[in-house]
């Protein structure tokens, strides 16, 4: 990890959310934390450090984006049981992009997704959130950090959702994780904390509020850097992304999927 940055600047969310050894970094939005509700209260978004407790009930296997070609993403006309459609995979290119580059579908897919947890617990503040393996998260080929303008450290990267709403897919890089924070973004299947928490306003579009079902199919993905409101690509310092997982959006008690 980096050295934390300057605690002066952001003491209140240190001191609420993160022991003193973590550090803070804010946000280019000025919020103090993604997980804050759109009010300024606390949505327990769980940014986390610690990544011991899964917090999750089950173990499955779901879908992958293969590739980027359009007509890759096997969309299937059956029904999930959060009432979406019921897909194999998402393909970015059949996808409306809310606050990120218009172009991020021809990014390079230069890593694959194998493990994503929706956890209930652990982290610093207790509410859990998302956390996933990738085959470049470590070592001497991982992606590359930036440090964002006003920033105290660096960002590694941002994890979006892919959401069904109305028939058309929508997705946004929203979720912020420097190297070494391993949990982020609450538990998202509890309270409304997609629709209050993560895509809350108008930047987002038709995803501004809107809270997926359990077990709705949505999609999962990474991009290097900094995505959240850049629009030109500019904070990221390679380019890329990974593929999009497909997985059942879970109910409170979490869950777990394997590729």
């Amino acid at each position: 990890m980096t050295s934390p940055p300057s605690f002066e600047k952001f003491a209140l969310c240190c001191a609420v959310l993160l022991p003193p050894s973590a550090g803070c970094r804010a946000p280019t939005d000025g919020r103090p934390f993604a997980g804050t509700a759109a009010d300024g209260s606390s949505g327990g978004s769980g940014n986390a450090l610690d990544s011991s407790s899964s917090g999750s009930a089950a173990t499955t296997s779901a879908g992958v984006e293969s590739g980027e070609s359009s007509t890759s993403h096997g969309i299937d006309a059956g029904s999930s049981s959060g009432g979406g459609p019921s897909v194999t995979a998402i393909d970015l290119h059949d996808v409306v992009l809310h606050d990120n580059p218009p172009e991020l579908a021809d990014w390079p897919i230069t890593t694959t997704l194998t493990r994503v947890e929706f956890r209930v617990d652990g982290g610093t503040d207790g509410n859990g959130g998302v956390f996933v393996e990738f085959d470049k998260k470590d070592g001497d080929g991982r992606w590359p950090d930036i440090v964002p303008p006003g920033w105290d450290g660096p960002l590694y990267y941002t994890l979006g959702l892919v959401e069904n709403i109305g028939g058309q897919w929508h997705a946004s890089a929203a979720m912020q994780y420097w190297y070494g924070l391993d949990v982020n973004g609450g538990n998202v299947g509890a309270d409304g904390q997609v629709a209050m928490n993560w895509y809350y306003d108008a930047r987002w579009g038709e995803m501004a509020g809107h809270q997926p079902a359990q077990g709705e199919s949505i999609g999962v993905f990474i991009v290097a850097g900094n995505l959240r409101g850049v629009l030109d690509g500019s904070q990221s310092p390679v380019q890329e992304r990974s593929d999009v997982v497909v997985v059942p959006f879970p109910g409170p008690e979490g869950a777990t999927h394997e590729f």
